[in-house]
């Protein structure tokens, strides 16, 4: 049965149409609830935000130019599927950048701002406790965002680059719930975490950056 692609509760009025329908199929993208290989019907999203398909077709070239979406021959657009040999690449790459990204912010980040990180940490742990996988893994994310918010001034580049890759990762969400799943994988990934933590407490750089490259090792199956 062909998957109909309904149109958000929560919805935010963008600057341009064309925006507001990338940022729709983006979040469609990542939340797996359009899948792997699926065709976006153009006219489908053209007719459920009311307009012509000039802004969606501009939102799906800008998505395939993202890595969301690949335009076949026939100018079909399919949710890209992304490959565990891609996947791996992707991790290598971030937790090089990480690694490194972690001993520019531990000169600056202040008492405050680590409290925060402490308290998402102790959430991750009642996550981990309790199981829920999806949670653990969104909460992850929102913890090496929060952590990457201060290389603003430091090297924007370096956190655009962090965040891209951050995000070519969560198009593998509904690879990672399942490999989170493994008790090993869940349980390597918490006490990373909870280390990374302690060790941006005391600003030890040598042992951070150990760390975090070891946290980005692949989990795959």
């Amino acid at each position: 049965m062909k998957r109909k692609i309904t149109r958000p509760f929560k919805y935010e009025i963008p600057k341009t149409l064309s925006q507001s329908i990338y940022n729709y199929l983006k979040e469609s993208i990542l939340k797996n609830e359009l899948k792997p290989n699926q065709k976006i019907d153009e006219k489908e999203v053209a007719n459920i935000f009311r307009v012509s398909r000039t802004p969606v077709r501009e939102a799906v070239v800008r998505l395939a130019a993202e890595g969301f979406v690949k335009i076949t021959s026939h100018r079909e657009s399919v949710v890209k599927k992304v490959s565990y040999k891609e996947l791996k690449e992707i991790f290598q790459v971030i937790g090089v950048l990480d690694s490194y990204a972690i001993t520019l912010i531990v000169d600056v980040i202040n008492p405050e701002e680590l409290i925060k990180v402490e308290k998402m940490t102790a959430k991750m742990k009642n996550y981990f406790q309790l199981k829920e996988v999806e949670k653990f893994i969104d909460i992850n994310y929102a913890i090496h965002d929060l952590i990457w918010d201060h290389l603003t001034d430091i090297n924007s580049y370096l956190q655009k680059a962090l965040r891209h890759c951050s995000i070519q990762i969560r198009l593998y969400n509904y690879a990672l719930n399942s490999i989170f799943r493994k008790p090993e994988i869940f349980e390597r990934s918490m006490n990373a975490h909870e280390e990374i933590m302690e060790a941006l407490k005391i600003k030890n750089k040598k042992k951070l950056k150990i760390i975090v490259l070891e946290h980005w090792v692949p989990p795959l199956p």
